[in-house]
């Protein structure tokens, strides 16, 4: 994703610009890279200097990782329920 500056010895990342409205366009090789989808929600936090983007996970894609970890609970657990709980540990 960065590449390093063999003279200086730092980190170059890829550039773009914010437009008038507030939106930027994130290079396709990262939204390749990252599996990021159109309309996809992601968590916008600052960190000190940076501005930090987190995809978030669908409910669908909560569901695939967690197959497996539940056996046969006593009561049918909604998907809203899952995605709200997992929200919470983000």
């Amino acid at each position: 994703m960065c590449e390093k500056n063999k003279k200086v010895g730092i980190k170059v990342g890829k550039f773009t610009r914010l437009e008038e409205k507030g939106r930027i366009l994130l290079p396709r090789d990262i939204r390749k890279e990252l599996n990021l989808r159109v309309g996809q929600r992601l968590i916008v936090r600052r960190e000190a200097e940076k501005i930090v983007l987190q995809p978030t996970k669908d409910v669908e894609a909560i569901l695939t990782e967690l197959k497996g970890c539940i056996k046969k609970p006593s009561k049918k657990i909604k998907p809203m329920d899952i995605k709200k709980i997992w929200e919470k540990k983000l």
